[in-house]
């Protein structure tokens, strides 16, 4: 069972709430990588009702119903889409696609569902969505049905206003309270002066007209500038870049490859097994970049992302939010993402402070929003002091909470970060896209965090919800003043022996990450499955072994047989 964070419970309580005093039609905006679908996964649990989830890509269908039978493993759940057909479950995860045609519709008004969630509900006003939310008596008052809606973004770039579809937010938290509390990777933002000019682009429905805006950024020159400003500022980190149009992310994407770096686009033109093995390619790491035009701003989570290259100028904050929140999912040992921001010549186009509701001079180049928020919180309060002519107090708090924790990556996909001497939070890779949570030793699992395989993301995050409660800091705090010290004889001799050499001038803590990362891999290794000829000479001294028999645990056997 996931435990949910603190803030999506408090986001459950206000949906609940704002029911109970008439409000029926909600919308729930929380940025990227927040667990959005986890909450109201959670919320469907807990109304125990009949439910329909309406998405508009396959990739958030698929998602939804995975988070579903994770939050929800009791329930029956049923898919509407393409020949999919399943309109009868308790829990119904639909395309509005095919939820909106008549024949499904009419089957759908039939189960009379109580609670209606809209992913991604920035789309809701869009006639699609109106068809089956009205068709389906969510928009009559009828204090018996829920319509919810979530997004990242409670706003349209075309102007046309949520509220004809839901009646408030219910609940809201921005991109830079989020990276504050340490839920959200920080953003750091570069901006890269070009030399083009959008002075004569038009602007249709309160963004750059998509065909003038192509023919003036995709060129050589700026797409070198680009490639340049990888180089210099994300060289070897996994970056998406978002482009004016295919053409540009084609294009961009030739440039990176002229210059040594392994790049590919990936378009909606393409096969779904095409565009499968490019986005599987770069998860791996085979593709460090990736370019795309508009195809990767929803339903794409791969949380290692540490550069988005924002080169399609934009007026509009929707699309610019969507872009970069592709960068703020936790992963482990990522504490920030890289912002390239490049910044053309014309007025009101987004870049990184305005999420943090921050302007351009409040926001200067290289500072990641943390820091940003914090010098605003400082420059206001100062002013606050001179303004009142007393002597105040300032209060200080860590801003850099969500990164204070040592990860150690081990062979395989793992990770180990230390919660106490001798004691350990494991991540194992199940292979399966998911990981378990164990606390262990050195040599045996002592509970497990989590009876569910999840997702790295909430693994990570219940990890260090577990540690930030219960972690001794002196050890799980990668700003612990011990790491810096030189190494220990001790540490030293235990590296020798380990045949691992050191680098010169290694800190105290990097020999404890050294040492933590062999160890784990020795404990992965007693844990494989015992070799054939282990268990026949385990077998001939009269031991009765099967399959499931651990390397560890034959080894332990043939040394008790030794005394």
């Amino acid at each position: 069972m996931i435990t949910l964070r603190e803030y999506q419970t408090e986001a459950i309580a206000a949906n609940l709430k704002r029911r109970t005093e008439g409000i029926t039609r909600q919308l729930v905006s929380l940025p990227t990588g927040t667990g959005k679908t986890v909450i109201f996964a959670a919320l469907a649990k807990q109304l125990d009702t009949r439910t329909l989830i309406i998405a508009h890509r396959e990739e958030l269908i698929n998602q939804a119903v995975d988070k579903c039978h994770m939050v929800w493993p009791e329930a029956e759940i049923g898919v509407v889409m393409a020949e999919n057909d399943e309109p009868d479950k308790q829990l119904v995860v639909g395309s509005v696609q095919s939820c909106c045609r008549d024949n499904r519709l009419d089957r759908l008004r039939e189960q009379d569902f109580k609670l209606l969630i809209i992913d991604e509900a920035h789309h809701a006003p869009a006639d699609t969505y109106r068809k089956i939310i009205e068709e389906l008596g969510f928009m009559a008052g009828n204090p018996d049905k829920l319509l919810l809606g979530f997004t990242a973004t409670a706003a349209r770039s075309d102007k046309v206003g949520l509220d004809n579809v839901f009646q408030e937010i219910v609940f809201e938290r921005s991109i830079a309270t989020m990276i504050k509390a340490g839920y959200l990777a920080d953003l750091r933002g570069i901006k890269v002066k070009t030399k083009t000019d959008l002075t004569g682009v038009t602007v249709r429905h309160g963004d750059f007209a998509e065909g003038e805006l192509a023919n003036v950024v995709n060129t050589p020159a700026r797409n070198r500038v680009v490639v340049k400003a990888y180089l210099k500022y994300a060289a070897d980190k996994k970056a998406v870049a978002f482009t004016a149009n295919v053409q540009h992310a084609m294009d961009l994407a030739n440039e990176f490859t002229a210059a040594g770096i392994r790049a590919s686009a990936v378009c909606g033109a393409m096969s779904k097994e095409e565009r499968r093995d490019k986005l599987q390619a770069f998860t791996t790491g085979e593709l460090p970049v990736l370019t795309n035009c508009n195809l990767l701003t929803e339903g794409f989570d791969e949380p290692a992302i540490a550069a988005i290259l924002m080169t399609k100028p934009t007026k509009s904050n929707v699309v610019y939010t969507q872009a970069v929140g592709r960068g703020t999912r936790l992963y482990p040992g990522k504490s920030e993402c890289m912002v390239l921001d490049f910044c053309d010549t014309g007025a009101g186009i987004c870049t990184l402070g305005a999420l943090a509701g921050l302007s351009l001079e409040d926001m200067p180049s290289g500072q990641s929003i943390r820091e940003a928020v914090a010098a605003a919180e400082t420059r206001a309060a100062e002013q606050a002091q001179a303004n009142a002519a007393i002597h105040t107090t300032a209060t200080t708090f860590d801003l850099l909470e969500q990164s204070r924790f040592v990860w150690v990556p081990i062979q395989g996909g793992h990770f180990r970060l230390t919660a106490d001497k001798g004691l350990y939070i494991y991540l194992k890779n199940t292979g399966s896209g998911k990981y378990s949570i164990g606390l262990t030793t050195d040599t045996e699992l002592i509970e497990m965090l989590s009876d569910m395989e999840l997702p790295l993301g909430y693994a990570q995050g219940l990890s260090e919800d577990w540690a930030k409660r219960n972690a001794n800091t002196v050890f799980a705090d990668k700003n612990a003043g011990w790491r810096g010290y030189l190494p220990t004889e001790s540490q030293l001799a235990m590296l020798a022996s380990y045949g691992i050499k050191p680098k010169p001038n290694i800190t105290r803590g990097e020999a404890s990450d050294l040492i933590s990362a062999h160890k784990a891999k020795q404990a992965a290794k007693r844990n494989e499955p015992a070799t054939a000829k282990q268990i026949y000479a385990l077998r001939k001294r009269g031991h009765i072994v099967d399959a499931s028999l651990t390397k560890g645990e034959a080894a332990r056997l043939f040394k008790q047989a030794a005394y």
